[in-house]
């Protein structure tokens, strides 16, 4: 890597894990930023995080302890980390007050996500006989019910989930990131404690994760490195009159309710009862296995074809450094390089339809332009240079595992990523998504893709039919790549409700 690029590198590292110089994006948000959960509306930007899958013992008992996360006093128990006052030792956002000064830099955020089954082992359908998800079909029927729509099918199918998920006892996620090991520890051992009183919850499994560390300047360092050896944490999903600043890019801020359950949506009713309902949000959790040494080897076996690093590229859509193939289609070290704020502000194809509409630089089949489209005329937007906003995602991820050595290929660890996508309708946003784009040849209308192509980095693939085309400029034949696995296997998944912390008062109180 180029000395430019590594400075650009060390940027983005200062970026995801420390302060920042950004754009502020819109007015004072209207947002209740004390009732949403934090990671919502926020990057936590801390190193490590835990995920303990947890069943119902004792539904009252266990209704207790969830209020107990929200009473606002930490010596009771650890508390659930809202999107408010973040001015923390982080990056401010466009609320913050930019003349206070930092207020202590918090060790620890927590968050709660329900599945439907742990509303019903909660007893809330019960209790309350207002109880009302009727927009929300794919939440109560759960991940497992659902996972042939996005492709967790075979070896990534629920029969193969690992730690109790998709089974009907995994009932609540609780989500706990730390800045560092001590704090990781200190407070996993209070969790275990307060879960454990009175019976309210059972303790199934774990799931951890850590960003990889790489030296930097003599020093280990936090990257953010994800294992197929990209960086990540560039494209960020912007919300209108959200509380954190993104450098602005060609895309249009996504409306709130995309992400929060507000009644100004438009294609849901936030759930019933209201205390229940608004503010709060859906998340797809997900711990998904990369084949890193199978990518590798993959790239290398079509070396006579394609620069395995152009393959790389031509597959995510940007180079290995970050750097996009919209901007520089042939080196990941253009000259001059590129500011760190301008990696996300870039189109495929722009209004009058000029830009890359064939894909020449970024083919159109290409990880980033299925999974984020942007202007391109797709399956749910068919306007060139239009907007794909209502199918959009947040995502809130970490590796597991090891970072990958090549000189220790076959270490026989296992590594990949874990965490949630979060968005307002599961089926809308995140099925949507992993269903047409992701797994679907004719996501992208007008551009003719072969029969059987699907994301060469993410979509689930059968040796016998996938393939990728890589178009070529003047009229040459293209590049097409073919007899690939599945290069990622998701080992567990759930569907989670992120209630608001009114919603999380309102369960305590049910007696």
């Amino acid at each position: 890597m180029s000395q430019d690029n590594k400075e650009e590198s060390g940027g983005l590292l200062r970026r995801l894990f420390g302060r920042g110089e950004h754009e502020t994006l819109g007015a004072r948000t209207t947002l209740d930023l004390g009732d949403i959960q934090g990671f919502i509306l926020r990057g936590y930007r801390m190193p490590m995080v835990r995920h303990f899958l947890l069943t119902v013992g004792l539904p009252a008992e266990a209704r207790k302890l969830l209020g107990r996360l929200v009473n606002g006093d930490e010596s009771d128990a650890p508390q659930i980390t809202t999107a408010e006052d973040w001015h923390v030792g982080f990056e401010p956002g466009p609320g913050d007050d930019l003349a206070e000064a930092p207020r202590r830099k918090p060790d620890y955020c927590l968050n709660v996500g329900m599945t439907w089954s742990g509303l019903v082992a909660l007893e809330i359908e019960d209790r309350v006989p207002t109880l009302s998800f009727k927009s929300f079909g794919a939440f109560v029927a759960g991940a497992a019910q659902r996972a042939a729509l996005v492709g967790d099918t075979g070896a990534s199918g629920p029969q193969n989930w690992i730690g109790g998920f998709g089974a009907g006892r995994d009932h609540v996620l609780v989500t706990l990131h730390a800045m560092s090991p001590e704090a990781m520890t200190s407070y996993s051992d209070r969790l275990s404690a307060l879960f454990a009183e009175g019976g309210a919850f059972q303790e199934i499994s774990r799931c951890d994760g850590m960003a990889w560390m790489e030296m930097k300047d003599g020093k280990p360092a936090f990257t953010s490195k994800v294992p197929f050896g990209y960086t990540d944490g560039i494209s960020m999903t912007t919300i209108r009159g959200g509380p954190e600043r993104y450098p602005p890019d060609h895309q249009q801020p996504c409306e709130p309710w995309l992400f929060v359950l507000r009644d100004e949506a438009e294609n849901y009713f936030v759930p019933e009862p209201r205390e229940l309902g608004l503010n709060g949000s859906f998340a797809v959790f997900k711990m998904i296995m990369t084949d890193v040494v199978g990518f590798e080897n993959f790239l290398q076996s079509n070396r006579e074809k394609i620069d395995p690093e152009l393959l790389a590229a031509k597959m995510c859509g940007r180079w290995r450094n970050g750097v996009p193939l919209a901007l520089s289609p042939d080196t990941d070290s253009p000259p001059g390089g590129i500011p760190l704020a301008q990696l996300n502000n870039f189109e495929h194809v722009n209004a009058d339809g000029s830009g890359d509409p064939k894909g020449l630089r970024c083919p159109v089949g290409a990880h980033m332009r299925r999974s984020n489209p942007r202007g391109q005329p797709i399956t749910g937007q068919g306007e060139p240079g239009g907007s794909n906003n209502t199918h959009r995602l947040i995502r809130r991820g970490m590796p597991y595992g090891p970072s990958y050595d090549p000189t220790q290929p076959y270490d026989g660890v296992e590594r990949g990523l874990l965490g949630y996508f979060i968005n307002s309708s599961i089926e809308n946003q995140y099925e949507f998504v992993l269903g047409h784009w992701v797994n679907d040849s004719e996501f992208a209308g007008a551009v003719r893709l072969p029969p059987k192509s699907k994301d060469p980095m993410i979509g689930t693939q059968d040796p016998a039919e996938s393939i990728f085309v890589i178009p070529q400029a003047n009229g040459a034949a293209p590049i097409k790549i073919s007899g690939f696995s599945s290069f990622t296997t998701t080992k567990a998944a759930a569907y989670c409700f992120l209630p608001s912390i009114t919603a999380v008062r309102f369960i305590s109180e049910l007696g």
